[in-house]
């Protein structure tokens, strides 16, 4: 259990709050090797994702439905579902924002810093409360995949755990500077850009312990498979919707590739190992 919750805190509330000191005090990082750690963690959240999730996921259901089509096709419904009430809901959230009325033909990624910007620009209580709820989506599924992974194989040492904490630090630590980056734009104090980002990390953090503790208890393989297959289904939403845009137009680089296939290989690897 201290391995979850050491773990999980720094692959969510320290990671954004380094991402956030390096974004205000350090004014002459180098970028090519900002954007490497964000190719890098993407490559690595797919790997972790398809070699991991998506197997356990679909295991469960097989073993608790006792039959392989059957237990496959119920996980991959499951799946597909999340990701599309998932990726309606952005739509939604997305269609009512300042962000959206400034991109009418939707050649900018409708990223994380977009809404947090809105936020702070907005007066409305209800408005921020919806622009939060965007923020949030994106943090909720990493959290419940991060908790859930430190018991997918019931191990004395949650190795799985480990590796996605490793995978979700790299990928935070980038979060905590975008977020905080946007804020110091709009001439924000320093310790406004620097504890704002982490509202969203204490969100993946929660329900990180959430994953964790719901998949300690007995409640049949079947259920911790659907459960796995929400999170994962929802991961694959912050995947396409989120994180792959973000790349593209923020983080590309020559080497986006390599820094990607870096990412995918070292990680297979430690899985496999």
């Amino acid at each position: 259990m201290i391995y979850m919750f050491l773990f999980s805190f720094c692959a969510t509330i320290l990671s954004t709050f380094l991402g956030g000191l390096i974004a205000i005090y350090l004014q002459n990082i180098n970028k090519e090797f900002i954007k490497f750690l964000n190719n890098f963690s993407l490559g690595a959240i797919v790997s972790f994702l398809f070699l991991e999730l998506f197997k356990e996921s679909i295991e469960l259901f097989i073993v608790g439905v006792d039959n392989n089509i059957l237990g496959s096709v119920y996980s991959l419904l499951i799946i597909v579902g999340v990701g599309l009430l998932f990726y309606i809901a952005h739509e939604l959230i997305h269609h009512f924002s300042k962000h959206h009325h400034h991109d009418k033909d939707d050649k900018i990624a409708c990223l994380d810093h977009a809404h947090i910007i809105d936020i702070d620009t907005n007066k409305s209580i209800l408005t921020n409360a919806v622009f939060l709820l965007a923020i949030f989506i994106h943090n909720i599924p990493e959290g419940l995949s991060l908790g859930m992974s430190f018991v997918l194989n019931n191990e004395t040492f949650p190795l799985e755990g480990l590796i996605m904490s490793i995978v979700l630090f790299l990928h935070n630590l980038i979060i905590g500077y975008s977020l905080s980056s946007s804020l110091k734009e709009i001439n924000k104090n320093k310790l406004y850009c620097l504890f704002t980002p982490l509202i969203t990390a204490l969100i993946a953090y929660i329900f990180a312990i959430v994953g964790y503790f719901v998949s300690n208890i007995d409640i049949g393989d079947v259920t911790k498979g659907a459960m796995l297959s929400v999170s994962t289904g929802s991961l694959l939403y912050v995947l396409f919707i989120e994180l792959i845009p973000q790349t593209y137009y923020q983080y590309k680089s020559k080497y986006s590739f390599i820094y990607i296939l870096l990412g995918l290989a070292i990680t297979a690897l430690l899985l496999f190992i």
